[in-house]
C-alpha cells in the first residue's frame, strides 16, 4: 500500500512542470487591486514603523509591465511593472515593482516587492531600485 502511495505522490505531484503553472496566466497581472494594494500596505507599514513620513499612497496610475532583458526559462515566473504612486500629501513618485511566482508557503501563490525611488533612502533595491527593474 506505501508503494502505491509514493507512486501517486510522484506521478501527480511532480508530474507536471512548474513553469507551466505561471506561464499560463496564473500570475497576476500589474494593474491587479491585490498587487497594488499590497504595494500601500508595503509603503504604509514602512513610514509608520521606520521612516515616520507622513504620507500613504493614495493611488497607482499609468501602469505598465517592462518584458524581461533576457529570457527566463527558471520556475519562478517574473513580471516586472511601473506606475506612478500618488501619494497622499498631492506629490507623486514612480513606483517599480516585481511580481514573482512561486514564492509563497510551500512553493504556491506570489509575492510583491515594490519600490519608490525618491523613498529608498537605504538603497535596499539598489540605486533608484535597480535591481527589481529588468
Amino acid at each position: 500500500m506505501k508503494p502505491l502511495f509514493l507512486a501517486l505522490f510522484l506521478v501527480i505531484g511532480l508530474g507536471a512542470p512548474a513553469k507551466a503553472w505561471w506561464k499560463n496566466g496564473y500570475l497576476p497581472a500589474c494593474e491587479n487591486g491585490h498587487v497594488l494594494a499590497r504595494i500601500k500596505q508595503k509603503f504604509s507599514y514602512a513610514n509608520r514603523n521606520t521612516f515616520h513620513w507622513g504620507t500613504t499612497i493614495d493611488s497607482v496610475t499609468n501602469i505598465g509591465e517592462r518584458p524581461e532583458i533576457i529570457i527566463n526559462d527558471g520556475h519562478i515566473g517574473r513580471r516586472f511593472c511601473y506606475g506612478t504612486a500618488w501619494l497622499s500629501d498631492g506629490r507623486s513618485s514612480q513606483v517599480v515593482y516585481l511580481i514573482e511566482s512561486l514564492q509563497g508557503f510551500a512553493s504556491t501563490g506570489w509575492r510583491v516587492e515594490s519600490c519608490l525611488p525618491a523613498f529608498d533612502p537605504w538603497h535596499v533595491y539598489g540605486s533608484w531600485c535597480r535591481s527589481i527593474k529588468p
